[in-house]
């Protein structure tokens, strides 16, 4: 068995929701299609853009808050979409070198980008799990990379580009499949 990912069919020629959002945030990774298709939804909702900007800023903000502040060194990204700097691993290792950052999607074109681009500085960790994020208790027990395990007691979980203490109270917790807070170990 091979450790080389498959090939993935980035079909350039039809946006993609990930791509469109990264032309909303001003980033790279995008082509003709998605550019037209996103002006296309600018041109009915003009403060997507703003508001896209102001979600990543957000995202920068409480990620370093929680690092500085509250000394969480554990962050779960859910729906990570693709990779556009800063990254929630360069403002949590940038705060705190050691922190630990696994991403979760289930779409093959992040994945391609996220193997190519997410990389850790040496004394913490970045790992990518392939799921969706509705199943929790997948998510939660799988165990990426030697260094990243579950979300602990003093970790953050990152829905949707959007930070939750994970000590906080339980209402912030995602259910799992059968309906209760999935433990931490």
């Amino acid at each position: 068995m091979s450790d080389t990912p498959p090939s993935v069919d980035l079909r350039t020629d039809q946006p993609h929701p990930a791509r469109v959002y990264d032309f909303y945030l001003g980033g790279k990774d995008h082509y003709g299609a998605d550019r037209e298709f996103g002006q296309k939804i600018l041109s009915i909702c003009a403060p997507l853009r703003p508001l896209a900007r102001a979600n990543r800023r957000f995202l920068a903000r409480s990620v370093g808050l929680l690092a500085r502040d509250h000394g969480v060194r554990q962050f779960l990204d859910l729906g990570t979409g693709l990779p556009t700097s800063p990254n929630l691993h360069e403002v949590a290792q940038g705060v705190a070198p050691q922190s630990r950052v696994v991403y979760v999607d289930n779409d093959p074109i992040v994945l391609a980008h996220a193997r190519a681009l997410l990389t850790s500085r040496p004394e913490g960790s970045t790992a990518y799990i392939d799921s969706d994020v509705v199943d929790i208790d997948r998510i939660l027990l799988q165990r990426p990379g030697r260094s990243t395990s579950t979300v602990r007691s003093r970790s953050a979980r990152s829905p949707c580009s959007t930070s939750c203490p994970t000590r906080g109270p339980p209402n912030c917790w995602p259910r799992s499949a059968t309906g209760s807070p999935p433990a931490a170990s």
